[in-house]
């Protein structure tokens, strides 16, 4: 045969029927979004207690507890772990998403107001 021989001819059959082994690919698409949401906000809850672990002493989040109206904390005399477990389950209830913005936002401005030379006298804060 020549290798010059452009006469070879190809021949192939598409086959157009769905067999059992076809792939839903919106199916998977929305299992992977459900994973990735479940796996997100575990890791965002993983991230406040860490946040508050290392970040917070427990007069401050006393205070925090304080600012939420969280009264049955100060009775109980829980641990810093239970008062972290307490507040991240308030801070995760959609319906104290309000609250829990705007304590974040006063709280973010208490810390530039600390972090502030000139500013920093004039802030009373534990």
């Amino acid at each position: 045969m020549d290798k010059n021989n452009d006469d070879e001819n190809i021949t192939f059959f598409l086959n157009d029927e769905l067999n059992d082994n076809f792939l839903d690919l919106n199916a998977l698409e929305r299992e992977l979004n459900e994973i990735d949401m479940s796996t997100m906000q575990h890791d965002d809850v993983f991230v406040e207690v860490k946040n508050y672990e290392l970040n917070f002493n427990v007069k401050q989040l006393m205070l925090i507890c304080e600012y939420y109206d969280m009264k049955d904390i100060r009775t109980n005399k829980l641990k810093k772990q239970d008062i972290i477990e307490q507040i991240i389950l308030f801070e995760s209830s959609l319906e104290n998403i309000e609250i829990v913005t705007k304590r974040k936002e006063l709280w973010y401005y208490i810390d530039e107001l600390k972090n502030d030379k000139m500013m920093k006298r004039f802030v009373i804060w534990g």
